[in-house]
């Protein structure tokens, strides 16, 4: 998935006022007479961990640069299930990745089936990929703007907050964080830093960053507030997991905000997304074989429903 997801929820603060997977493989599960029947096998030895480093501040800026590595290193591709809702509407969409991006497929609208004219309607949205260069090369130019501003606010993160050791659960290691009041931001996306407080969690073993709990302890102003505000109290939370392979990728995105923007505009955001349903795609996957394989696809599939639900092992 694009790193921008990553830390979608950060820029999502700023994109207010301007703001996913080995194979989700289901495993086979063993019969009861089958397990008593095989052999014990060899005893697990869990591996030894190297010690945390004592500045907490150190062990972050170490798993983000690792996080930023191993997304270097990861070009594969996904088919997932994402579910978002707000105020508004919700929706459900099939999405595939592929080496000239992704494409998505509407299942639900409000949680039933599309009509026939608003079927039509997105069908014309996803042949337009497939047909306008020019709507692809924006979409594609948007899609990795994108990124490269989540790596930036990424990379800021050690250096904007200050972090101490909160403990361990399930092995992941948690740590609060407070924000650096000698924190100078370089643009207007990170100004929101200052406001932000909460709780982070890297997995111990993997050091991969697992969830994300986050809350604006003050009102954030930008351009003295004539631009926009968000007010005190808005909160997010982002959780992702191990699909497999080593591939991590997001569960779930949630988002509650309020504010106001250009002057007058007022911003009243509760926005819920849920990612599910991982698949490996090929990696020579074109954009012309996603859009074959989507209109091939289930309407009736839900993000949220049992079909849709995550398997953290990625195994079939």
């Amino acid at each position: 998935m694009n790193p921008r997801y990553l830390l979608r929820a950060f820029v999502f603060l700023y994109a207010m006022l301007a703001a996913a997977a080995a194979q989700n493989q289901v495993s086979v599960p063993h019969s009861a007479a089958g397990a008593q029947n095989q052999a014990p096998g060899p005893t697990q030895i869990a591996p030894v961990l190297p010690p945390l480093p004592r500045d907490a501040n150190q062990y972050v800026r170490q798993a983000i640069q690792h996080e930023l590595d191993e997304q270097d290193r990861d070009h594969t591709h996904w088919r997932y299930h994402i579910h978002r809702e707000d105020k508004k509407y919700n929706y459900d969409r099939d999405v595939i990745e592929t080496r000239e991006g992704e494409i998505s497929r509407t299942l639900l609208w409000n949680g039933q089936p599309l009509t026939p004219e608003l079927r039509q309607k997105d069908d014309e949205r996803m042949r337009q990929l497939l047909t306008d260069p020019a709507a692809l090369a924006k979409h594609v130019k948007r899609g990795k703007d994108d990124d490269e501003k989540a790596r930036r606010m990424l990379r800021s993160v050690s250096d904007a907050f200050n972090f101490e050791y909160d403990g361990e659960e399930d092995g992941l290691v948690r740590l609060k964080f407070t924000p650096n009041p000698r924190y100078d931001p370089p643009n207007r996306e990170q100004q929101v830093f200052h406001s932000l407080a909460g709780r982070l969690w890297i997995d111990r073993a993997s050091n991969r960053l697992a969830r994300i709990d986050g809350s604006l302890v003050e009102d954030v102003t930008f351009a003295f507030g004539l631009l926009g505000r968000l007010n005190k109290g808005g909160t997010f939370k982002v959780v992702r997991q191990d699909m497999g392979s080593g591939h991590w990728d997001f569960v779930s995105l949630d988002v509650n905000m309020s504010g106001h923007a250009v002057i007058f505009a007022s911003i009243n955001v509760k926005q819920r997304q849920l990612f599910s349903d991982y698949r490996r795609m090929p990696d020579t996957l074109t954009l012309s074989q996603a859009y074959e394989m989507l209109q091939k696809g289930s309407d009736s599939v839900s993000a949220t429903n049992g079909r849709g639900a995550v398997n953290p092992q990625g195994r079939e």
